[in-house]
């Protein structure tokens, strides 16, 4: 069996188009989580204030915000190809100027965060969309699957990597290594295929503008109008908004939960739910592919997240120094398992029941959506933590988890889906 598995995984690597895609991924995801670690323990060191650290995610998601439904649509008019590479050399570009930038002005932070997000708004849906055209559907669950691990295994390089680099080669020179890391990633991008689609942009200004906002019109309306879509749709956003406020937070953790140094955050934390979701990762995936409901997959991943969550909010704090830490561990891994045993399931299931024409705006839309509905979750969440402590935090998140499970467990999916099976 894991022979097959592997010679499975094999045949979805010798795809060449696949290989550029996926190598620019490994590359943006690895950038993008070293510089998430270096600024955001950065910026907690200096105020000390979860708010502080809120206020990163909101620079994060103004692009979204501003721009969000615009690029989603323009990723169902213009050649994916162009858009990846174009977004991969202006991040690269913006992350060299940081580096030599960043000791005129503390809060330049914000400054660059805003512009890499507002090419992440292009980069994200261009790069969902053209997964679908460049592997075969068989293999779909593979590829998502593979994704996941490439995002788990950056994150695990670089929250573990970020603080040694920081420390051994200096700041600058960690920010310098990140954009040869986006340069590399738009060199791959390069050797795809034009991704090119059925509608074109207008030459005419005013239709080109009108025929934007038709097509993210399109976009809301076929999400509203397919039960199918808005399960899956709703479930993602949920769980993005949980990641989003446990990346934000993820300072407080380290020193109210775990009790560690701010430095060891990422080897403590963010690694092990990171080694969880790759092992979730590949076992999730299997499962798909050998026919478990994707339905059953969710549900048991709810309720693991919402134990997990509890039993760190209640018991982990009050464990001795050694016994604290690793029972940590252990649970920050089964949230990370739990956390892709909900993704993975519902994003395969979204990408098969959107057609062709209208996954960019799906998933553009998707990520517009999801950053809108995380600002004031995330904001509040520093808030929380600043008032009442982080317990109080983990028990809401967690009570929120077992909800959805409740209601998933005791209605299923039929209350929204009645052809559509999960």
């Amino acid at each position: 069996m894991k022979g097959k598995m592997l010679r499975e995984y094999e045949q979805l690597v010798k795809n060449s188009n696949f290989v550029y895609v996926w190598i620019s991924q490994i590359f943006s995801q690895l950038t993008i989580n070293i510089m998430n670690f270096l600024l955001l323990i950065g910026l907690f060191a200096k105020t000390q204030s979860a708010i502080a650290t809120s206020f990163l995610w909101v620079s994060y998601s103004l692009p979204a915000v501003l721009v969000g439904p615009v690029a989603a649509a323009s990723v169902d008019m213009v050649d994916r190809r162009k858009i990846l590479m174009i977004s991969n050399l202006l991040q690269a570009l913006t992350i060299l100027s940081f580096a030599f930038l960043h000791e005129t002005r503390f809060f330049l932070i914000y400054g660059v965060v805003f512009i890499y997000s507002f090419l992440n708004q292009f980069y994200i849906p261009a790069e969902s969309a053209s997964l679908p055209s460049l592997v075969e559907e068989k293999d779909l669950p593979l590829a998502n699957g593979l994704f996941f691990v490439t995002q788990q295994v950056s994150m695990v390089l670089g929250f573990g990597a970020a603080g040694l680099l920081a420390t051994y080669i200096g700041f600058r020179n960690s920010v310098l290594a990140c954009a040869v890391f986006l340069f590399i990633a738009f060199i791959s991008v390069s050797f795809l295929p034009e991704l090119r689609v059925k509608d074109s942009i207008p030459k005419n200004f005013e239709e080109a503008f009108a025929k934007f906002f038709q097509r993210i019109i399109e976009g809301y309306k076929f999400i509203k109008g397919h039960r199918e879509i808005i399960v899956p749709f709703s479930v993602l956003i949920g769980v993005q908004i949980g990641l989003a406020i446990a990346v934000v937070n993820l300072p407080i953790v380290a020193r109210d939960v775990f009790k560690i140094p701010l430095n060891l955050s990422g080897v403590t934390i963010a690694v092990p739910a990171g080694v969880g979701a790759i092992v979730g990762a590949f076992i999730i995936s299997k499962l798909l592919k050998g026919g478990m409901r994707k339905r059953k997959i969710i549900e048991f991943s709810l309720l693991a997240m919402a134990i997990s969550v509890l039993v760190m909010a209640f018991f982990v704090p009050n464990l001795g120094n050694i016994l604290r830490i690793l029972s940590g561990i252990i649970f920050a891994m089964l949230v990370g398992f739990s956390f892709i045993g909900i993704t993975i399931p519902s994003q395969t299931f979204l990408q098969e029941k959107t057609p062709g024409g209208l996954r960019g705006r799906v998933f553009g839309n998707y990520w517009f959506l999801v950053t809108i509905a995380t600002m004031v979750p995330v904001l509040l969440s520093g808030t929380i933590v600043e008032i009442f402590g982080t317990q109080t935090l983990f028990v809401i998140l967690g009570l929120i988890a077992l909800i959805i499970f409740y209601i998933a467990k005791k209605y299923g999916y039929g209350i929204l889906i009645k052809k559509a099976q999960m």
